[in-house]
């Protein structure tokens, strides 16, 4: 009796075949994706940590709170204050980090984080692809030289910081739970709570929001939702 050799696959077997391969190496691919997104995250969460970091000590050096003023404040509130509440929102971060590395210990603290999330303002223009409005570039001068703090997808880092104490006799509205007004970032970010400034990433789709459907000129759940924070704040 002859036996008959197989010549080959049929179409359907090389069909299904295919099919296989692609199948794993999309599988590959999303694994991948999802591994580096996570590191990217977890590498985003040790800068807000370092930096939050760095606040804590230079509060408990100087035995007071970092101060920030809002720009609704009548002058004679914001002497003294250690950040400018007249600041374009995207350089608030650089003014916190010029006054918590003025010591010797904040600035070794700030030096932990990775070179890769700093940079450098740098004589302009040209300027940083996230200085885009015209008040930000007028600004830009005065931060020449001083540093900004980026996360893993190259978006500078904001902070989120509260008011001054609420006064009751004086102060129109009701205080934020931990006693102070509510500023224009905590609107669009999401409130402090207790009286502790957070750094805020917008996370890898590049876009801030408020999860707070009562600040609807800032309401966007997309944008807040893969927001990274130095720690919980109050959202819904």
């Amino acid at each position: 009796m002859t036996t008959r050799t197989r010549g080959g696959f049929t179409l359907v077997e090389v069909v299904v075949v295919i099919g296989i391969i692609l199948f794993l190496v999309g599988l590959t691919l999303s694994v991948s994706v999802a591994v580096i997104e996570r590191s990217e995250i977890q590498q985003t969460e040790t800068v807000l940590q370092i930096l939050d970091t760095a606040v804590k000590e230079w509060e408990l050096t100087a035995d007071r709170k970092l101060s920030w003023w809002d720009p609704l404040d009548p002058p004679d509130l914001r002497d003294g204050a250690d950040v400018h509440g007249d600041t374009p929102e995207v350089f608030i971060i650089t003014e916190v980090l010029d006054v918590i590395a003025r010591p010797r210990q904040g600035k070794q603290i700030i030096a932990q984080i990775d070179p890769d999330f700093v940079d450098t303002y740098e004589p302009g223009p040209p300027y940083p692809p996230w200085i885009d409005e015209p008040f930000e570039e007028q600004q830009h001068a005065r931060f020449v030289g001083s540093l900004t703090i980026l996360d893993a997808w190259g978006t500078p880092v904001y902070a989120t910081h509260p008011g001054r104490p609420f006064n009751a006799g004086s102060d129109l509205g009701d205080p934020d739970p931990d006693g102070t007004i509510q500023t224009y970032n905590e609107d669009k970010y999401g409130g402090a709570r207790n009286r502790q400034i957070c750094f805020v990433s917008a996370g890898p789709d590049g876009n801030f929001g408020n999860l707070d459907p009562s600040i609807p000129i800032y309401h966007d759940p997309e944008g807040a939702r893969d927001n990274i924070y130095s720690y919980p704040i109050n959202k819904p």
